[in-house]
This record gives C-alpha cells, structure tokens and sequence, in this order.
C-alpha cells in the first residue's frame, strides 16, 4: 500500500493490467487504464483507479486535464470491431497538457527503445520535474512537435506507446512458440513506427486469446 502524506498530486493516466491493483485498496485495476501519483511530500509513485485517485489528491490538483497515454487502447477487453487508427494526438487542446504527453513518451516512454531523446525535449522534459514549464517552453515544445517527421508525431508516438505496451504483454504470456508473429511486428513498429492494418488485426485476434488483455485501436 502507498506511503500516507501531505496529498498526491496526478502525473499522468497511464497503462496498466488487469493483475495490478490499486495502491490504496484491494480492487485491481480492471479498467486497463489508471492514475500516476506522486506523493508530494515524498515524491514516492502509486497507481490509483478514479475513485481512488480522487479521494487522495492534495488541495488544489485535480484528475481533470492530465496528460493521458491510453487512447489507443481500447478498455474492458472490447474486440476489434471497427478500423484502426484513433483520434489520439491533438483531440486534447490544452497546450500544457499536450506538452508534457510529448515530452513523457519521447523523453520516458520511448526514448530507448524507440531512439526518441532530443536534446533540447530533454532540457525542458527535466525542468518539468521540477516546475511548471512557462508558456514559452510550452510554446516550444508543440511547434517542435508541429516540425516533427510523421513518425515523431504526438498522435504516432501515443500509438506506438500503446501497440508496444500490449504486444509485450502478448509476448511474455503467450506460450514461446507461438510469439514469433508478435516479435516480427514489434520489430517492424520500432523501425517504422507503424504497423499495417492487417498487421494490428491480427495482433488483436492473438491478444483475444489472453485474459485481461485488450485491443489495440
């Protein structure tokens, strides 16, 4: 269970599976989905559902405009009925949030297995650590992510983060003969940073055969 402090305040809606629970209760984290906390007078980490998550913040934050990195999975294990691709990216307008998306996939997320790191993001991704980023960093960093090649785009970025999360999932519980189609895949999506249609169908028929695991959008 999570350290008891001043307040959390929310990092971040992140990924999760169906084994992990709640930091603060016994409920497991169903959803797929949850909250990134960080204790303000410890700075220790919790995973936390809605209610949860709520009922710990600190006076003045709040769950609503967090940056979030789920919108290419679809939750509570919802087959793959329709085309792929999703919103994503910029469906949220809030520069500030927007930013920190950017700088957390490309500075943590993805930055080793995907080679995301610059220089300059990662500047701004370590002051952010510890303040709030001026308007003119904020401003910054989405005309950097504007500039960007398709494939470092905000919305490929958030797909890639999503599409690499499951297959690994996929992959670690999956019996060893039957993953070489989810490696190939893996490896096809670091190197491009896209999987076809075709491609993420089938990935979801596979994932279908896992407990807990849900589709890709």
């Amino acid at each position: 269970m999570a350290g008891i402090g001043m307040g959390y305040k929310a990092l971040r809606k992140d990924l999760t599976e169906t084994t992990r629970k709640c930091d603060f209760c016994e409920n497991y984290l169903t959803s797929l989905k949850a909250f990134v906390l960080e204790d303000e007078s410890t700075g220790s980490i919790a995973y936390a559902g809605p209610t949860c998550a709520k009922k710990k913040l600190g006076k003045g934050f709040t769950l609503s405009g967090v940056p979030d990195l789920t919108r290419f999975t679809l939750s509570d294990n919802i087959r793959d009925t329709n085309s792929g691709g999703g919103k994503g990216g910029r469906q949220s307008l809030d520069p500030v949030r927007l930013a920190i998306e950017y700088l957390t996939l490309r500075e943590e997320k993805l930055k080793d297995v995907m080679k995301t790191s610059y220089s300059v993001l990662r500047g701004y991704y370590n002051v952010s650590k510890s303040r709030s980023l001026t308007e003119s960093e904020v401003l910054h960093i989405n005309n950097i992510e504007a500039k960007s090649p398709d494939s470092l785009k905000l919305a490929s970025l958030q797909r890639c983060y999503n599409y690499l999360f499951w297959i690994d999932v996929g992959i670690n519980k999956l019996p060893s003969d039957k993953i070489d189609f989810l490696r190939s895949v893996r490896e096809g999506l670091i190197n491009s940073g896209r999987i076809t249609e075709v491609q993420r169908k089938a990935v979801n028929r596979w994932l279908s055969n896992i407990d807990g695991v849900p589709q890709l959008k």
